[in-house]
């Protein structure tokens, strides 16, 4: 048995339910969720079902066009997988973070615990830090 053999399919699952939010398509990480997931993120809020997701997912891709989140390492137990994850973006214009920040790229780190029924995300709940994007950009505050 190979290394990638022994390795939990729910990893496999995650790596491409995190390939698939950064794609820049609202819809790619559908086919990975439970109808009934949940999705809570700690700056963001609770979503329930995949249409609610998927409106809170639009918001994000709206804002940041080529959204990126790059998984980093795993842990699993009976329940689930858990993952560390570097998220970064574009900044398009200067709303957010003013006109110098324009066209850099801000990155924010954080964790994913992803919790499956039958295959398939019932509950992903994301813990980041809503400073750490400016920050990383050299910016003390969210503007």
């Amino acid at each position: 048995m190979t290394e990638h053999d022994a390795r939990d399919p729910r990893i496999d699952i995650a790596e491409r339910l995190f390939a698939a939010w950064s794609i820049g398509d609202v819809d790619a990480p559908e086919a990975f969720f439970h109808p009934d997931a949940v999705l809570r993120d700690i700056v963001g809020g609770e979503h329930t079902g995949w249409p609610a997701i998927r409106a809170f997912f639009a918001q994000g891709l709206e804002r940041w066009p080529d959204l990126r989140l790059v998984p980093a390492e795993y842990w699993t137990n009976d329940d689930g997988v858990a993952l560390r994850w570097t998220m970064s973006a574009t900044v398009p214009d200067a709303t957010t973070f003013g006109e110098a920040a324009m066209g850099k790229t801000w990155t924010s780190e954080g964790m994913t615990y992803l919790v499956f029924e039958d295959g398939l995300v019932r509950l992903e709940v994301d813990y980041h830090d809503s400073a750490a994007a400016p920050k990383s950009l050299g910016l003390g505050h969210n503007r």
